[in-house]
């Protein structure tokens, strides 16, 4: 029965491990992705992508069909991004430009979304130190199958991972809600920006993480009790 029950534990385990490992990965993703606030500037004839610290742009390229006069935009899944880091300063350099010659700069409106604002920083920052823990999670959850303190750990790590992946989320969620980040002004009209694929995909991560958690917090519980209950049972020595 023993045996049955440390074999179940260890399969429970694993499973919360392989949980683990989607997480981080579609974590990490969402984070080096741009796609976090996606926006169609039509009157530039582009999408801009704002991300946590890397911003690109992907132009629509128009083409003259033979059979009519009509314009027919190409897939823009075709072209290329054209990416700049935020934290680059002769990138910031230039927005700030921009920013000044608001009244002579038609990209003025959209440079500030270019900008590494505070609450990017914090973001990123909470979900970093979401990744560490993550890391730390899953080398003790290596050795959680053989013992209790390991497993304790295991579920530790995986509880601040997930409580450090859903702070970034919320500051962002709330931070990208906010009427000077949700919205992008040009010159003839004002554009709204999309949450992009980069924030659900992090979110799924800090769902699967949640549920890893779960589990590896019942294969703890069990282990502790487990061994518990062979500490009662000890005969005395005399």
């Amino acid at each position: 029965m023993g045996i049955k029950a440390h074999g179940s534990r260890t399969v429970v385990i694993v499973i919360s491990l392989v949980l683990l490992v989607i997480a981080f990965g579609l974590s990490a993703a969402g984070i080096m992705s741009p796609s976090w606030q996606v926006v169609d500037l039509r009157e530039f004839q582009s999408v801009h992508h704002h991300g946590l610290w890397l911003d690109c742009t992907r132009q629509h390229l128009l083409s003259l069909t033979s059979s009519s006069s009509s314009h027919r935009v190409i897939d823009e899944q075709d072209q290329p991004l054209h990416c700049t880091y935020k934290f680059d300063h002769s990138a910031a350099q230039i927005i700030d430009e921009n920013i000044n010659d608001v009244d002579q700069n038609s990209a003025a409106g959209e440079s500030e979304h270019h900008q590494f604002y505070g609450w990017h920083k914090a973001t990123l920052l909470c979900m970093v130190c979401a990744l560490t823990l993550l890391i730390f999670a899953l080398v003790s959850g290596m050795c959680a199958p053989c013992t209790s303190s390991c497993a304790v750990l295991f579920a530790v790590f995986a509880a601040l991972a997930v409580f450090m992946s859903f702070v970034g989320d919320c500051i962002f969620f709330f931070a990208a809600h906010r009427v000077d980040s949700r919205f992008v002004t040009g010159l003839v009209a004002t554009y709204e920006q999309a949450i992009g694929i980069a924030f659900y995909m992090h979110i799924a991560g800090t769902l699967i993480a949640f549920l890893a958690f779960i589990m590896s917090s019942l294969s703890a519980y069990q282990m502790l009790r487990t061994q518990q209950y062979a500490d009662q049972t000890l005969p005395l020595r005399y």
